[in-house]
C-alpha cells in the first residue's frame, strides 16, 4: 500500500496515476501487507537530507530509507523540482520519470543497492527495466505538468 505525502506541487491526476503503478510494482516485486511512503519534496528539503543522512550538500533526485517495521517497508523521497529538470533532459514524461525513481527507490528499500559495486548496479538495472516493461511505461511525453 502506498502513502502519498505532497510537500511540493504536482498535481493531483499524477498523484493518482503514481499511487495505481505503484501499488502495482509492489504487487510485482511481491512486497504484501506493506506501506511505503512517498514523499515529494523540493529541492531545499531534499537538499538538507542528503547533506544531513549522506554528507552531500546538493539536492538529488531520490532517496530512500528502508525502515523494515512491521507493516512499514520505508520512505522514498522524490524531488520533483530535479524530476522536472530530468524528464526534460532527457525527453520523457515527468510521470514516467517519477516512477522510474520510485522504482530505484522501492528496489533500495528490499535491498539492491549500485554504490561501489558494478555487479550489484547491472543486476539493480536490469530489474529496473523489468519493471518499466512489466509496467508498461511509457517514455514519452504526456500532458503532465
Amino acid at each position: 500500500m502506498v502513502s502519498l505525502i505532497r510537500e511540493a506541487k504536482l498535481n493531483s491526476k499524477i498523484t493518482q496515476r503514481i499511487r495505481r503503478y505503484t501499488n502495482r510494482a509492489l504487487e510485482i516485486l511481491n512486497i504484501n501487507n506493506k506501506i511505503v511512503t512517498i514523499i515529494f519534496c523540493n529541492k531545499s528539503m531534499i537538499t538538507g537530507i542528503n547533506e544531513k543522512y549522506f554528507n552531500k550538500p546538493f539536492p538529488t533526485n531520490v532517496i530512500s530509507f528502508p525502515l523494515n517495521e512491521d507493516k512499514h517497508l520505508g520512505e522514498i523521497y522524490i524531488c520533483v523540482e530535479v524530476a522536472k529538470e530530468e524528464a526534460k533532459e532527457w525527453g520523457v514524461s515527468l510521470f514516467f520519470e517519477i516512477m522510474y525513481l520510485i522504482i530505484h527507490g522501492l528496489l533500495h528499500l528490499i535491498g539492491y543497492d549500485h554504490v561501489n559495486n558494478k555487479e550489484e548496479e547491472r543486476i539493480m538495472e536490469e530489474k529496473e527495466i523489468f519493471l518499466v516493461e512489466r509496467l508498461k511505461l511509457k517514455k514519452w511525453r504526456e500532458n503532465d505538468s
